[in-house]
């Protein structure tokens, strides 16, 4: 049981949707490697009722017990969503300014940054939930959309992310990749 996930490579991917559907796999097209990949229709309908122009960048695929959810990233600033296969969104995530979210997200990223570069800040909507009620597996959406807000950092040739609530309430402390990522909470983290 858990999920699992299904990396599929960007270099070697084409999405196929309904005849009329034009959603593009940027790199894949221009790569002329493009190997097709179809989406449910309700997954491919979700896509093209709230990204039309965005090109699809990298698909995951996640699958808990027969329940698939589709992850997808789109290039140039686009955002991202993940949908179930029902077509349910998730969550929809838009690029957004540190100015734009409320006070005290702002304020918990500059915090979490502790003078590293935040590059971008996205703003999540969530939208619905897996749940496992007996024993079973379902999306559940929410009577409310709830907001995350995530800052992706630079510190030298480190790379971070840090979560927050609309409150300021750290969801995910920041994580640190790149060169000298091991021991970089060790003495002289800036913060």
């Amino acid at each position: 049981m858990g999920f699992r996930r299904l990396a599929v490579p960007l270099f070697a991917v084409a999405l196929v949707l309904a005849p009329a559907a034009a959603v593009e796999w940027g790199a894949a097209q221009e790569a002329g490697e493009a190997e097709e990949v179809e989406l449910p229709p309700a997954v491919a309908e979700a896509v093209l009722a709230h990204r039309p122009r965005a090109t699809i960048a990298k698909m995951t695929v996640e699958k808990l017990d027969g329940l698939k959810l589709y992850d997808l990233e789109f290039d140039e600033d686009e955002g991202e969503m993940e949908v179930a296969e029902d077509g349910t969104i998730m969550d929809i995530s838009t690029v957004v300014h540190l100015e734009d979210l409320p006070p005290a997200a702002a304020e918990a990223i500059r915090k979490a940054a502790a003078g590293a570069e935040i590059v971008w800040v996205e703003k999540s909507e969530v939208r619905a939930e897996v749940r496992v009620e007996a024993g079973q597996v379902r999306v559940v959406p929410l009577a409310e959309f709830r907001y995350v807000y995530e800052a992706e950092l630079m510190r030298g040739k480190q790379t971070g992310e840090v979560e927050v609530g609309a409150d300021g309430e750290i969801l995910e402390e920041v994580k640190w990749e790149g060169e000298s990522a091991e021991g970089a909470d060790e003495g002289g983290s800036g913060g």
